[in-house]
């Protein structure tokens, strides 16, 4: 993976981790950890659901009620929880590091509108903070600039995991189709 996009923090295949419990054929996952070695991680980023118009009162009651509708393990909600990019803060050194910020990664948040306060992730489960990370990354063969990028996060106390960010880069199996049916592809 691009070290531009998961900065100081190493991402590789070969570092023990755990395998996402519903992976993507065509995604390749990665291990992170950082320079110091620590593979345990505070992870924060901006909500997608506590982020919009209304005071803060009304975007944390919106927040749970959406947060209680979601599924815990089967189906996914349609967009990412949180925007891309995430940080990432190792447990061992303090390091933060901002996880796939740069250009090339579709539906990230633009800098302009980075001025509401980030939040902590916690487990649903235990509501622990300390998660290990494993990195998807795939390609569209068609255009090779057009690139999926995923988070899990497995919780270091209860080993719950979940998808917490994702970017949609390449078309979906139904825009594939209708780019086939109407001669675009």
């Amino acid at each position: 993976m691009d070290p531009r996009l998961v900065g100081t923090l190493e991402i590789d295949p070969a570092l023990p981790a755990f395998s996402p419990e519903m992976p993507a054929s065509d995604m390749l996952y990665g291990a992170a950890a950082c320079d110091c070695g620590g593979t345990s991680f505070r992870v924060s980023g901006w909500p997608r659901i506590a982020l919009g118009p209304g005071g803060f009162f009304w975007r944390t009651v919106t927040r749970v009620w959406r947060e209680a509708q979601q599924p815990m393990h089967e189906g996914e909600p349609v967009e990412s929880p949180f925007w891309l990019p995430v940080f990432a803060a190792c447990t061992r050194c303090g390091r933060e590091v901002a996880l796939l910020d740069a250009e090339e990664v579709p539906a990230r948040m633009g800098e302009g509108h980075r001025d509401e306060p980030r939040e902590s992730l916690r487990c649903r489960v235990c509501r622990q903070s300390q998660f290990e990370l494993v990195i998807g990354e795939a390609r569209d063969s068609a255009s090779p600039e057009r690139v999926d990028f995923e988070v899990v996060t497995r919780c270091c106390a209860c080993h719950r995991q979940g998808r917490i960010a994702w970017s949609k880069g390449r078309p979906s199996e139904q825009e594939i189709s209708l780019d086939l049916l109407y001669g675009r592809r």
